[in-house]
């Protein structure tokens, strides 16, 4: 007999398969199980997971502000460029102290709201219209607008100092900006530049204590007694924490879930390859080879551990889906399938390394 091909393979794995009902719905039913069972346990938890750490951030994880808080540290703007070299930023910004302005139009008696200078450019936080930063220019903030009796994010204002300045746009700034939609941006002028405080958002939680770190000996402050430093890292240690408990539950779970499948699935495979054994021994004395016999009950068992664990996978998500109105998490369910169909077809391992290394001589003798 000569070796077979992928193909042939395939399809004496499904004849096989076909010619053996009991064997055929006993693993499809163990592998969707455990796809099931992986789902809607450890999948629940994936879920919760995302949603707490969501939370967590919503609070900044990853934002660092340092302040002059004393105004003696003498902040210059190349401190942020300075800052912005850094690679595990994903922007920093610098503001000036702010300054009252009022609305030109109402003079005295309109209310104020707090101009600032802005030193870099808009983060993408910042929904803002189109702006050159031209100097004695301002984008106000959607709430500053209403302080300040504007219609509409244009206009004209007049600062303490009595200088004028152009309103020529809005803009709406997220969290960890939010507290920037009170006031006005404004570009740096000639006048002798000062930053009151930096604000930083690096790229992951785990980098804010080495960017602090780095921020603070790049700063340049004349006065460092006179830096505050205001970070998120105890968040990040409490997102860190978190994610790193419901991750070690969910690996537990997903191996012990997986242990119990795997060792099911290798008996249902024993029992079939003994009562077979006859007709392996027949393929063997034919001229099958042993990785031909180990191959035949791999594959056999890989097809049907890929369409039960599909078909539980898929009515676990149903099932989820009308009970949370939210599907579990796509490659989440994808990495299911595919793990519990790898444990399953090596689970058909041994009973198959069993089945080609019986002697078929002896095999068929027995009556």
């Amino acid at each position: 007999m000569k070796p077979m091909g992928i193909f042939s393979l395939v399809g004496e794995a499904l004849r096989v398969a076909w010619s053996q009902p009991a064997t055929t719905i006993v693993t499809l039913l163990l592998t969707g199980a455990v796809a099931g069972v992986i789902l809607g346990t450890t999948g629940q938890t994936v879920q919760a997971e995302q949603e707490v750490l969501a939370r967590i951030d919503d609070a900044g994880t990853r934002s660092i502000i340092i302040t002059d808080t004393e105004g003696r540290a003498a902040i210059t703007p190349a401190a942020v460029d300075r800052i912005e070299e850094l690679s595990e930023l994903e922007w920093v910004i610098g503001l000036g102290p702010a300054i009252d302005a009022r609305n030109a139009g109402l003079g005295r008696a309109g209310r104020p709201a707090a101009v600032r200078v802005l030193y870099g450019d808009l983060p993408p936080l910042i929904d803002a219209a189109p702006w050159a930063q031209q100097p004695n220019t301002a984008l106000v903030g959607t709430e500053a607008q209403l302080t300040l009796g504007l219609p509409h994010p244009v206009g004209g204002l007049t600062l303490t100092s009595d200088t004028q300045l152009a309103v020529v746009g809005g803009y709406s700034a997220a969290e960890p900006l939010t507290f920037l939609n009170r006031s006005l941006l404004t570009a740096p002028t000639q006048d002798e530049p000062v930053v009151r405080s930096i604000h930083i958002l690096t790229r992951r939680p785990q980098d804010v204590a080495a960017v602090t770190d780095a921020a603070l000996t790049l700063l340049g402050a004349q006065d460092p007694t006179s830096i505050g430093v205001q970070t998120s890292e105890a968040f990040a240690d409490i997102r860190a924490a978190v994610a790193g408990e419901l991750g070690r539950y969910g690996r537990k779970l997903v191996t012990m879930i997986l242990g119990i499948g795997l060792l099911l699935v290798g008996l249902n495979l024993y029992g079939a390859v003994t009562t077979r054994r006859r007709d392996f021994g027949r393929r063997r004395a034919l001229g099958a080879t042993r990785p031909t016999i180990i191959g035949l009950i791999a594959t056999q068992t890989l097809l049907l551990a890929a369409l039960g664990a599909a078909l539980g996978a898929t009515i676990a998500t149903a099932l989820i889906w009308q009970q949370t109105a939210l599907p579990p998490d796509w490659p989440f369910t994808a990495a299911i399938i595919t793990l519990t169909t790898l444990a399953a077809t090596i689970a058909s391992l041994p009973p198959a390394i069993i089945a080609a290394y019986r002697d078929p001589l002896t095999i068929l003798r027995v009556p």
